[in-house]
């Protein structure tokens, strides 16, 4: 039996709570939890939201070590890249379990409070273990985004399934423990856990473990309640960003380097996480810039035309006045003296004088 993650003890943060928690969880490394919290992190605060950050792994931290080395970035090439509110919540040293835990809980409620009361939203980097850490934060989790690779190595977190049928004989213990903090969250303060879990890696090509993968993630999500979301495609550009702690959103931003259709791409990809995540926050914000964007093109179309219909009449004048500097060379009386300049006008002369009228 999975130990609660809270007890009745705790405060309920939903009373004075203000940002959107988002958690990424899940029991196995490499599966790319950090690189998706931190493109997560960076398009919130490019899109203007503020964003508080709490890494729970506190062996590995790389989300820390992520944002380490982006301030480095920022004072060695002197560039403005948005920050969040970070936060790293160490595993308790005391030596007692129940002790520990009531320490852990603590603290990680603590620092949570603090960043909900100040930020429209917190994400969670969790490690890729079981710890009590672990369960807490997803105890509180508004979203819970459980990326993993596209093979059955990585479903096996969520469930077993059987070789031979490719069935699901029954979820796994992470599923378990999410689908018990949505039952205890739910009793606490009648909140809801939005899970989420993305296909990472995904390979362009229709090979048969895709089709597989597919059919099982869409069984155990209508079994056991999650939404399947596109992750991100298996990109050299998602790894090699760690050291200067950047992103492809802050690449495209920068036009660092030369860009290349797998930039274009893989923003594409971050945004249609955004989409997928169904946060009314977030999808006001992003339906308000896009009705911005699409007003700011209408009112490029509309100056361009007036801009065009300008030079278009300005190339007729210049057209017609050349037309009348031809006549007049052409005409007779460019060829009489000057003396016959004071004479009637002769009827060759009529066409230059409605040239020149439209010229003017």
């Amino acid at each position: 039996m999975i130990q609660p993650a809270f007890d009745s003890s705790m405060p309920a943060l939903s009373a004075a709570k203000k940002a959107h928690v988002i958690v990424l969880g899940n029991e196995k490394g490499g599966s790319g939890k950090t690189t998706t919290c931190m493109h997560l992190i960076v398009a919130l605060l490019r899109l203007g939201f503020s964003v508080g950050t709490i890494d729970i792994d506190s062996r590995q931290r790389s989300l820390s070590r992520y944002l380490e080395n982006r301030r480095q970035t920022i004072l060695k090439e002197n560039v403005a890249l948005p920050q969040p509110q970070h936060v790293v919540v160490q595993r308790s040293s005391l030596n007692s379990v129940e002790d520990a835990e009531d320490d852990d809980r603590e603290r990680f409620t603590k620092n949570l409070m603090r960043l909900v009361e100040s930020n429209d939203f917190v994400v969670v980097d969790s490690p890729g273990s079981d710890t009590y850490l672990s369960r807490v934060a997803h105890a509180h989790a508004d979203t819970i985004i459980t990326p993993i690779n596209d093979s059955f190595v990585d479903l096996d977190v969520l469930a077993n399934v059987d070789g031979q049928t490719m069935k699901i004989i029954k979820p796994s213990i992470y599923s378990e423990m999410v689908w018990e903090q949505k039952l205890m969250r739910s009793k606490r303060d009648g909140g809801s856990i939005e899970w989420i879990v993305m296909r990472n890696r995904l390979s362009n090509i229709d090979a048969k473990n895709k089709r597989f993968m597919t059919q099982a993630t869409g069984e155990l999500a209508r079994r056991i309640g999650f939404r399947v979301a596109p992750g991100f495609s298996e990109r050299v550009i998602f790894r090699e960003m760690f050291l200067q702690g950047l992103t492809v959103l802050d690449i495209m931003e920068m036009n660092k380097a030369g860009l290349s259709l797998s930039h274009v791409a893989a923003r594409q990809e971050v945004r249609d996480l955004l989409k997928t995540l169904r946060i009314p926050l977030l999808d006001e914000h992003i339906n308000k810039q896009r009705a911005d964007e699409e007003g700011t093109k209408q009112a490029a179309k509309e100056e361009a035309k007036e801009e065009a219909k300008e030079e278009a009449k300005e190339e007729a004048k210049a057209e017609v006045k050349s037309e009348v500097a031809e006549a007049k060379e052409s005409s007779p009386e460019s060829a009489a003296a000057p003396a016959a300049a004071n004479t009637h006008a002769t009827p060759d002369s009529e066409p230059v004088r409605e040239l020149e009228a439209l010229a003017s």
